[in-house]
């Protein structure tokens, strides 16, 4: 249901993006994101399996010192992270494909395309900010257990 909800949001705030850009008559956001959108996913990839293999380690850590927490469900999230950010990639490229074709045309086809890669583009980072948040949860749950070992 979260993730319903968070879709829903993320959606609406690129229809109200998109909708700002219309009445602006700018096209900076849109002509950057048909351009680049697929290296950008990909190197927000990058850094979030790098983020992950760190937040990984310090699981293993705190494993190896009380073998009784349990991060299965830790563990499972940082999957559905990856597979979120690889199934956005593969949703930019049709999208992408179908902006792109002289086959497929309507009247609202660049609006909808730009909607949908702008909430692409905050659905990513979206994923990055939960995992960078999820650091700072280790670092301040591994400060919690030093302070009670002592």
């Amino acid at each position: 249901m979260k993730l319903i909800k968070n879709i829903s949001f993320f959606i609406v705030l690129a229809i109200i993006i998109t909708l700002i850009g219309k009445a602006l008559e700018s096209k900076f956001l849109f002509t950057y994101l048909q351009e680049n959108i697929i290296g950008l996913l990909l190197t927000l990839l990058a850094i979030n399996t790098a983020t992950l293999g760190l937040i990984a380690s310090k699981i293993q850590d705190i494993i190896t010192q009380y073998p009784k927490f349990d991060f299965s469900s830790t563990i499972k999230e940082m999957k559905v992270s990856l597979l979120e950010q690889i199934i956005l990639i593969a949703v930019s490229v049709i999208c992408l494909l179908l902006l792109d074709s002289t086959k497929i045309t309507y009247q609202y086809k660049s609006v909808v395309s730009n909607t949908i890669l702008t909430a692409i583009l905050i659905y990513a980072v979206n994923i990055l900010w939960d995992t960078g948040k999820s650091v700072f949860v280790i670092i301040e749950q591994v400060q919690i257990m030093n302070k009670k070992k002592k």
